[in-house]
């Protein structure tokens, strides 16, 4: 017991064994006389919140030297079935591994992500792109410290890295004649897929796993069990998209809504037919997920209150619904002026036979 060093790793390791139960700790270093010193100041902590009762903070040492291979590996196979977008996940940690394949875990550091981070930017990747990277990152390490990969004082060298500033939060939405365009030229298959999407806020991976127990005509609701947020979510069905689900050619072979005629099985993308859809109709920088946005950009630009805009998405938190509130400033500006007849009297004799004028009409 005292101060060691493991193969391949950074820093000194500290432990010391006190009425039967050995602690373990970091030394934060990886010079040994300076761990050294470290470990005696340590100890003597240790000894006095032992004596004292206080809790002690335990640091458990890592069973083995892991490599950040083994922990993708580990991940997902934790991941799938579980996450929803395991799909998406599973390239990010993909594209991880083509650096990091071989690394111990114990020599990760938050000047390894910030370089990392650098590197993505210099290539031209987005903000965007290296934030989801760095975050999934830092998921995966707090996995491996559960998984007793890893100790604390590695977690926390991770955590440090902090998000990149200037993320371009993307808002493309169509315009009405826009959306009438895209109908138009939509294959027979797309054209109700378009049409859920424009008027649910249904993601992709939802409309095109969308089975017939979930759509309930006479009552005009979609009901909604697996969600990305993991909660239950009704969505009303309005006449356009009932009269869309409608013309819908329902198979008894098969439970989905939207299906491959060949196969009977749900369309696993429609980004070539879509494409070619917005080529058709000349809208450009325009992705599926944007029909999401379409929908809740029409509902604010209407007068929908957020609150309800995010019922509808299934958003867990109201911040992420808040991107939309700009396209409110003119709905926000005329809630402010039911308080006018409040300040009458304050108002130029001129000013106030306008506004009854006004309100006569």
């Amino acid at each position: 017991m005292g101060i060691y060093k493991k193969a391949n790793s950074n820093n000194f390791m500290m432990s010391k064994t006190v009425n039967g139960l050995t602690y373990f700790k970091s030394s934060g270093t990886n010079l040994k006389m300076e761990a050294r010193a470290t470990f005696d100041r340590w100890v003597i902590e240790l000894k006095e919140q032992i004596r004292t009762g206080k809790p002690v903070r335990q640091e458990r040492e890592p069973i083995n030297n892991y490599t950040f291979s083994e922990l993708a590996d580990k991940y997902l196979e934790f991941t799938d079935g579980r996450l929803k977008s395991f799909y998406d996940t599973s390239l990010f940690v993909k594209t991880l591994l083509k650096r990091f394949k071989d690394t111990r875990l114990t020599d990760f550091s938050m000047q390894d992500l910030e370089v990392l981070q650098s590197d993505w930017i210099n290539q031209n990747f987005s903000i965007a792109y290296a934030n989801r990277l760095t975050a999934i990152l830092k998921r995966m390490f707090t996995k491996a410290y559960d998984w007793e990969m890893i100790n604390e004082d590695i977690l926390k060298r991770v955590r440090k890295a902090k998000q990149l500033k200037g993320e371009n939060k993307r808002l493309r939405y169509l315009s009405e004649d826009e959306a009438q365009r895209l109908i138009n030229n939509c294959d027979n298959h797309l054209k109700p897929i378009v049409i859920t999407a424009l008027n649910t806020g249904m993601r992709k991976s939802e409309i095109l796993g969308l089975t017939w127990d979930r759509v309930d005509l006479k009552n005009r609701v979609i009901l909604l069990d697996k969600t990305k947020n993991g909660e239950r979510r009704e969505i009303p069905i309005n006449n356009i998209l009932y009269n869309a689900f409608s013309g819908v050619v329902r198979n008894l072979k098969t439970e989905y809504v939207f299906y491959n005629p060949e196969t009977l099985k749900p369309y696993y993308d429609v980004k070539r037919s879509f494409t070619a859809a917005l080529r058709k109709s000349h809208i450009l920088d325009f992705r599926f997920h944007d029909l999401r946005h379409t929908f809740a950009s029409w509902l604010i630009m209407g007068g929908i209150d957020l609150t309800t805009v995010k019922e509808l998405l299934g958003h867990k938190d109201v911040k992420m619904t808040l991107r939309y509130s700009h396209l409110a400033a003119s709905h926000i500006s005329n809630a402010v002026k039911v308080l006018e007849k409040n300040f009458t009297d304050s108002l130029p004799q001129e000013q106030k036979q306008k506004n009854e004028c006004l309100e006569s009409v």
